[in-house]
């Protein structure tokens, strides 16, 4: 599977809040860090996907452009969501992938985790 491929695989499967199917696209040894900087595992990962889904049920992720250089893919994405209390929110992020073989072996996430809560609060 070309990396390209394989990231729309993965953005398929969190459109879906498939968090094994996701989860089976990643490398056991996958270096994996969310925008709070913090190095996580696989579970780690899982945790915090199923923590994001149950706090935003409606969850859906759109990749707005593709960059791809070799085994990289660069995706400027925007989640939408509409939180528990009702509030309908975005989140602009860009997630930097790389692929080796069939498996994703890094994925490296950057955005305004507080850009959330400001819309939560206005």
């Amino acid at each position: 599977m070309k990396p390209r491929e394989l990231v729309e695989r993965l953005n398929e499967t969190i459109n879906a809040h498939d968090l094994p199917a996701g989860r089976a696209l990643y490398a056991d040894d996958a270096r994996l860090i969310p925008a709070s900087g913090v190095a996580m595992d696989l579970d780690g990962l899982d945790n915090m996907m199923a923590a994001s889904i149950a706090a935003l049920p409606d969850l859906q992720m759109t990749v707005q452009r593709w960059v791809e250089s070799g085994d990289t893919v660069v995706t400027e994405e925007l989640m939408e969501a509409t939180h528990l209390s009702g509030k309908r929110v975005q989140l602009p992020m860009v997630h930097i992938t790389r692929v080796a073989g069939d498996r994703i072996v890094e994925r490296v996430a950057y955005h305004d985790t507080a850009g959330i809560l400001r819309q939560l609060t206005d």
